[in-house]
């Protein structure tokens, strides 16, 4: 797979906007009728245990990033992050500029390109490739440069030399494999025309449920439902609450009943 990536520079970061270009954070694109977050983390967590159909609330993560354990609460959710293996800005250097947009919505979304990380590790990676940064547990190295590389390969995404020669490095030493990064498949192109919808600006009509670009919310849905960017918990927003009229909505709800059912909670 390395070897058919096409070998080319980063193109500049001009234009690059993660809600415009990729979609709000963590969308349903597959209609599970949770979002992204929760299932990464009910996928990577051991004994995940949740607080309804979809809502993650603890667990314990086996770090492969760090080698270490993590208990998971929800009340301290920014201590596990959910990583794009392949980073958004990365990946729009690397050829996803001249994608549709319903594909790099699918790509932000997509389970090959998504773990359940230690948070600060996650923040110290940032937008990096495998040249500039590794997992800091060696032993997991083997297993993040082959899904770095399967993800490119999913999405026909170029790599730089600096970045092949850093995975090669890694592939020419590795003694073993942890998990089955090859076992991953990337969403189909059937999500696409629907995780449009979940983009800012896109030409497609949203779902129900998708971005608001709005300040408000339709009077039969005035629920406004909130998406931190970084991936902290979803909150919603009663008419006539403090926050309310401040709230620029992701998604809007008949109902708190509905808004709880898709994984919001209410304000402390």
């Amino acid at each position: 797979m390395l070897d058919g990536l096409e070998v080319a520079g980063r193109a500049p970061k001009t234009g690059y906007d993660r809600v415009r270009q990729y979609g709000q954070a963590w969308a349903d694109v597959t209609r599970t009728g949770c979002g992204t977050r929760d299932n990464v983390l009910a996928r990577d967590l051991r004994d995940p245990e949740k607080r309804n159909a979809c809502v993650v609330v603890a667990g314990s993560l086996d770090d492969p990033y760090t080698g270490s354990t993590i208990a998971f609460r929800k009340a301290d959710a920014a201590a596990v992050q959910i990583d794009h293996v392949v980073p958004l800005s990365l990946s729009w250097q690397l050829g996803a500029q001249q994608w549709p947009v319903g594909k790099r919505v699918a790509f932000a979304n997509d389970p090959l390109n998504l773990l359940a990380v230690d948070g600060p590790t996650n923040s110290s990676k940032s937008d990096s490739g495998p040249d500039a940064w590794l997992p800091p547990h060696k032993r997991y190295r083997c297993t993040y440069v082959i899904r770095f590389t399967r993800v490119a390969a999913a999405y026909a995404l170029r790599v730089t030399a600096p970045m092949k020669a850093a995975i090669v490095r890694v592939l020419d030493g590795c003694t073993r494999v942890v998990g089955s990064p090859a076992d991953l498949e990337p969403l189909p192109e059937s999500v696409w025309s629907y995780a449009a919808g979940f983009a800012k600006g896109a030409s497609s009509s949203p779902p129900a449920t998708a971005a608001v670009d709005a300040s408000a919310c339709p009077a039969a849905k005035p629920v406004k439902g909130n998406v931190p960017g970084g991936g902290g918990d979803r909150i919603y927003h009663l008419p006539g609450t403090r926050w309310y009229a401040r709230t620029v909505p992701e998604e809007c709800f008949a109902t708190a009943a509905a808004a709880e059912a898709a994984g919001f909670r209410s304000p402390r």
